[in-house]
């Protein structure tokens, strides 16, 4: 037992010794990174310019798990799978995130409910979405109750503001204001769509906008012109 104790750490130190011959004569240099996958927002040679770090060091000296963390490290990368092919490339098949909402001015909201914070945000046709840091997920699932609510309507949100105090309010596509308040929130949203259908539509272009966190009815704030 005891022999076969030796025998195995020898055997180690004579493998940790040949590894370390192995990558002194650059043997397994790494000289070629590839990368697909189906990028909008990002392309190949993007990539390619943060991948391309690893070129010339040794494929001994990452592991998988190494490349990975690598692999995913571009703002726009969701996950990644990693290849090696020896003795010197490393093949990247990368997935892109896609974008459901832009938060705060600054970051995206991703569709596995992610934080990301690209060196500029795209324009895309997005909702707009507020709130304290660490609350995008209750705005995006509002948001999308928000949307459910009003598909009966030709209206539509661009935005949606939750305030440190917990109020929301809206902003529609027409560019109106809806404040909803703190409680009951979809309860007065469709408390408001009734009073447009039935009084406002016509009107839209006259008001600046509308407080519903009255109990039954709404409060219009008209443009100062309309008496």
């Amino acid at each position: 037992m005891r022999m076969l104790a030796l025998f195995g750490a020898s055997l180690l130190v004579i493998l940790a010794t040949f590894q370390g011959y192995i990558e002194k004569q650059n043997w397994f240099a790494i000289e070629h990174v590839s990368v697909t996958g189906n990028f909008t927002h990002t392309s190949d040679a993007q990539l390619l310019n943060f991948y391309n770090n690893v070129l010339g060091e040794s494929l001994l000296s990452h592991s998988l798990e190494s490349l990975l963390a690598l692999a995913i490290t571009p703002e726009w990368i969701k996950s990644a799978s990693i290849r090696k092919v020896w003795p010197n490339k490393i093949q990247i098949h990368a997935v892109e995130h896609t974008p459901l909402a832009i938060w705060r001015e600054r970051s995206l909201i991703t569709s596995n409910g992610q934080i990301i914070t690209p060196s500029a945000v795209p324009n895309l046709s997005l909702p707009n979405l507020f709130g304290p840091e660490g609350a995008h997920q209750i705005v995006l699932e509002q948001f999308e109750l928000v949307s459910q609510v009003l598909s009966s309507t030709d209206l539509r949100a661009i935005n949606l503001t939750l305030e440190a105090r917990g109020a929301w309010s809206i902003t529609l596509s027409n560019n109106l204001v809806v404040r909803l308040g703190r409680e009951e929130v979809l309860a007065r949203l469709q408390r408001f769509i009734a009073v447009y259908k039935s009084d406002l539509s016509g009107r839209i272009s006259e008001i600046i906008s509308i407080d519903a966190r009255y109990p039954h009815g709404v409060s219009v704030d008209w443009k100062k012109e309309i008496q």
